[in-house]
């Protein structure tokens, strides 16, 4: 029987030198635990920040003041929304629908809910009567459509009782260059005259009254 005999190693010659371990493979393990880990660092701030924006209602297409708004009119967002910003939830979409705009709606404007209404104003029975009064004279937490309020009059023939018109407010003006704001109040028809009588020689104050109804 034939068997294999191992080489004789010359006495002479070093034995041969062992490889050394790669040091390839625990930086390319390094690399990778790290472009891991970058990767879903950076997955989770995209999700944080998706989770954060919320779907509301924008204005598709120019709607001009009056008008009933239709789905075609609407749009949904998402958007990172301040909770201090008033806005319709895409959820509202269908409440929405069928109101008029309060104001004229630009395209790709936020919807806010000053700037629909059910009723457009001035419906029958009522007079709509523009009050000019300075910043100073209105409330400091301001006053905004569909607010109901007192046109208190401060009579000028002599007499000392002063005339008490309950309203609501349609439209709010920004300041002009003197600092006058243009309060657009809706009155009942038979107020209508005399209030804007005392309008005109800037005879009038607005009360504020509960908001709750």
């Amino acid at each position: 029987m034939l068997q294999r005999v191992a080489p004789q190693q010359n006495p002479g010659q070093p034995p041969p030198a062992r490889p050394l371990p790669s040091k390839r493979r625990p930086v390319m393990l390094a690399v990778s635990v790290a472009l891991t880990a970058l990767g879903a660092l950076a997955a989770w701030e995209v999700y944080g920040i998706a989770s954060d924006h919320t779907p509301v209602l924008v204005v598709a297409r120019d709607v001009p003041i009056g008008q009933q708004l239709q789905a075609q009119d609407l749009r949904t967002v998402a958007m990172g929304m301040d909770p201090g910003v008033p806005s319709f939830n895409a959820h509202d979409k269908g409440a929405v629908i069928g109101k008029r705009a309060a104001v004229e709606l630009k395209a790709n404007g936020l919807l806010a809910p000053s700037q629909v209404t059910d009723g457009f104003a001035p419906a029958p029975g009522e007079q709509v009567v523009p009050i000019a009064v300075k910043t100073s004279q209105l409330p400091a937490r301001g006053i905004q459509p569909g607010d109901p309020v007192l046109a208190v009059t401060v009579p000028t023939d002599g007499t000392r009782t002063p005339a008490i018109h309950p309203g609501r407010v349609d439209r709010v003006g920004q300041p002009d260059a003197d600092g006058l704001v243009v309060v657009d109040l809706v009155v009942p028809a038979a107020d209508g005259p005399a209030l804007a009588q005392q309008a005109a020689v800037g005879k009038v104050a607005i009360v504020l009254q509960s908001r709750a109804g």
